[in-house]
């Protein structure tokens, strides 16, 4: 569904061909520099909540993009039993203010970027 690489300071987020209209780009591009938080999500549907427009097969995965009630616009790209992170941006970047993202190594991703800060 998504693959992540960090490339140049930059994380790079590359959809799946079948994802890429429901989540509306090919990739996205996040300057490491703009991640304010970086978490674990051991289910990261279950953190994609509110108002969608995008896939949702109930029980089986997420993509496109969630609005709360707060108006934090998550963009999301999470399946059933693999793991993930939400990054959290200092600012809204492509109209998005987090990722949810299901990544087989979340915890080897997550490590990438807080390393990027130190």
């Amino acid at each position: 569904m998504i693959r992540t690489e960090i490339r140049d300071g930059v994380l790079v987020a590359s959809f799946a061909p079948w994802t890429r209209p429901f989540v509306r780009r090919a990739e996205m591009r996040v300057p490491l520099a703009a991640t304010r938080e970086v978490r674990l999500e051991a289910d990261p549907r279950a953190a994609a909540s509110g108002m969608h427009a995008g896939l949702l097969i109930s029980g089986l995965m997420k993509v496109g993009t969630w609005t709360g009630l707060n108006g934090v616009r998550r963009l999301v790209c999470a399946r059933r039993d693999v793991p993930g992170v939400r990054i959290v941006l200092a600012g809204r970047i492509e109209n998005v203010d987090e990722l949810l993202l299901s990544v087989p190594d979340a915890a080897g991703l997550r490590a990438q970027i807080m390393g990027a800060h130190a």
